[in-house]
């Protein structure tokens, strides 16, 4: 028997959970009820259950806050957010703490079950009890789902591609069945994107659109929806992890020496894109990591320096020597140059000037 507390400041919303735990009363003991984030902390210390139910929004603490302190002092306590669609975008924040699964308000019973189910089952997994003999809900392919991330966690992209193709041919087996399968496809992207956080270099979040397909697949109305949003998002994993796995530090080397040669040219992420087949928004980051200043910065930097060597050395008009410099028009010129030197160029000492004063 597993023994679970209840966390949620709407009385309604508390009693209908415990309706759901109370008919199963010979699988799920329900230990005790919190009304706020503080108490259920206290009572999780206090009665260490098996599973937690807690909405998001809560006086005194809010649930993600009391869930990542839940968390820290007892791992193995298996949490379930419980929120509405609006709160949705907290899911991201619920990865960086490990939290098991996400409900969403209003869960029909059925939900609430296979989400406990699903969490219990991928527990067993990890505590190395007999497979076998645990039950799956729906025969939902949960072993491919565990291949799946641990070849993430090896980076095996053969692997990733393998098991991905599996589980998305059992999407389609299933496909005018999907909506009995919407919580579990959330689920399991829930699991990746944690999985993704724990193994990429940088916060993936802001690379891939893999938020949107979370939201996008609870909004769904129709199976081939779920099913196009669940493709779109294995396709965005795949395009972030094999940038990920594959450029290295000489591919960014490759990089700063294009942008080295070239720096006069119009260059921009998208023609960076085009040349080395990389996302743009991936360039940007991975040479931002490895220069320490932004592409643009880098590319403006080249180009002030090499003004000023004009500025020192040639007769040309400061105007020439801006669009020589790859500037586009003299105003731009003028603001980048001031930006990085806090001088204007006529403040540079002219080759003219510098002879004037040699002959004195």
């Amino acid at each position: 028997m597993y023994s679970m507390l209840i966390s949620d400041d709407e009385i309604i919303e508390r009693n209908y959970l415990k309706s759901v735990i109370n008919k199963f009363s010979d699988k799920y003991y329900l230990l005790g009820e919190a009304v706020n984030g503080q108490e259920i902390v206290d009572m999780a210390f206090a009665l260490k259950p098996n599973i937690i139910i807690m909405d998001i929004y809560m006086p005194l603490l809010n649930g993600l806050e009391a869930a990542r302190i839940i968390k820290t002092n007892q791992k193995n306590i298996i949490i379930i957010l419980n929120s509405a669609y609006a709160e949705f975008e907290f899911a991201r924040q619920a990865l960086d703490y490990n939290l098991d699964a996400y409900l969403l308000k209003p869960a029909s019973e059925q939900n609430i079950l296979e989400t406990i189910e699903s969490c219990l089952y991928k527990k067993q997994l990890k505590e190395e009890v007999n497979v076998s003999s645990a039950k799956t809900t729906g025969k939902y392919p949960y072993s491919i789902i565990d291949q799946l991330i641990e070849s993430i966690y090896t980076h095996d992209l053969k692997l990733i591609q393998y098991n991905i193709s599996i589980y998305l041919d059992f999407l389609k087996s299933k496909q005018y069945n999907l909506e009995e399968y919407r919580l579990h496809i959330i689920n399991t992207i829930f699991s990746i994107m944690r999985t993704i956080n724990k193994v990429l270099h940088e916060n993936s979040q802001s690379v891939i659109k893999l938020d949107s397909s979370l939201q996008e697949i609870s909004k769904a109305k129709h199976w081939y929806e779920i099913l196009n949003w669940t493709e779109d998002f294995f396709n965005h994993l795949m395009l972030l992890l094999k940038e990920d796995f594959i450029i290295n530090k000489d591919s960014i080397e490759l990089i700063v020496k294009y942008v080295d040669e070239c720096f006069k040219s119009q260059i921009s992420l998208d023609s960076l894109s085009d040349v080395f087949h990389f996302s743009p928004s991936y360039i940007s980051r991975a040479f931002h990591k490895s220069k320490g200043v932004t592409i643009n910065t880098y590319i403006n930097q080249k180009k002030i320096n090499h003004a000023i060597y004009l500025l020192k050395t040639s007769d040309l008009a400061i105007k020439d020597i801006a669009y020589s410099c790859g500037f586009v028009n003299i105003s731009h010129f003028n603001r980048v140059f001031k930006k990085l030197t806090n001088m204007v160029p006529s403040q540079i000492n002219r080759k003219e000037n510098a002879q004037h004063e040699d002959r004195a």
